[in-house]
């Protein structure tokens, strides 16, 4: 008869957890790197920005065009500032999402190994009961000699 291990819901349950945990988890993951890839553009951009105006006010440029450049690099500072802050916020959820992970994987692991031994326990007990059954009939089968 096969073994039936009384928390197997609760072990499924566990498992789903877990499962969920991950995937934010990889999600955050994903969008960290969304965010890092998106400042990384941002800082290449400022670059080739400050390049270029140093190229305009060495070739002589107006002053419409010049406070039209200092716009643009206002606004490309606050979108910068702002990826900071996601990414920042994004890190925390990362860990925190992080620790959840680990606290579903820990109990998924310690109901799957109360599984593990329970089947084994019952593994053994029915190979001792086949074998006491074994050991009877050999016994029976020497009385009748």
């Amino acid at each position: 008869m096969p073994h039936r291990f009384t928390l197997a819901a609760v072990l499924k349950l566990r498992e789903s957890i877990e499962e969920r945990d991950l995937h934010l988890l990889e999600q955050t993951q994903v969008e960290i790197a969304r965010a890092t890839r998106l400042l990384k553009a941002i800082r290449n951009r400022k670059l080739l920005e400050v390049s270029m105006r140093e190229c305009e006010l060495a070739q002589g440029t107006s002053g419409a065009h010049l406070h039209i450049i200092e716009g643009v690099k206002g606004r490309t500072l606050e979108v910068q500032q702002s990826l900071e802050k996601l990414l920042a916020a994004l890190q925390h959820r990362r860990e925190q999402q992080l620790a959840d992970y680990v606290s579903s994987k820990r109990k998924r692991e310690t109901l799957s190994e109360l599984r593990d031994r329970q089947n084994e326990a019952h593994e053994l007990r029915v190979a001792r009961e086949r074998q006491r059954v074994i050991d009877d009939l050999f016994l029976a089968r020497q009385r009748q000699k």
